[in-house]
């Protein structure tokens, strides 16, 4: 669990740093397209291509801030499944220690519901890392 929180956590560093690039060179890219599009002298071809290139920069934009959402949700969905699974590791360590209570099969099912979790977790990471690699064949997923 602790590799794929750390996993999580640069490739959030990553697609932050993208983002915040891709942000700063969009918003200047606009205002060129927007004085394109003003501009009288301008051809209705040449507005209609800065119109779709303004347009892309916004979508690209737009999915790079959803897939930031996606992995700050994975990332805080992981540290709850590592929380809970320390929780529970504690919870059975003071019922194993006055050995007043016999360990409980309720245990055993948290524990079962935790390792089910973390497999979600691991595959929704490898889909995400399988999507990056499919990026250079589909250029306009990322």
């Amino acid at each position: 669990m602790d590799e794929v929180l750390e996993l999580l956590e640069k490739t959030t560093k990553r697609t932050q740093k993208v983002f915040e690039d891709s942000k700063e060179t969009a918003s200047k890219q606009t205002a060129e397209y927007g004085q394109l599009l003003q501009a009288k002298d301008v051809t209705e071809e040449q507005k209609l291509k800065a119109y779709m290139r303004r347009m892309l920069a916004y979508d690209r934009l737009d999915r790079l801030s959803s897939q930031l959402s996606v992995l700050y949700m994975l990332q805080i969905f992981a540290f709850k499944v590592k929380v809970l699974e320390v929780s529970v590791d504690k919870i059975d360590e003071q019922l194993a220690k006055p050995g007043v209570l016999d360990k409980a099969n309720e245990i055993e099912d948290i524990r079962k519901h935790i390792d089910a979790l973390k497999i979600m977790m691991e595959a929704q990471y490898e889909s995400l890392k399988e999507i990056k690699a499919k990026s250079t064949e589909l250029p306009y997923v990322f």
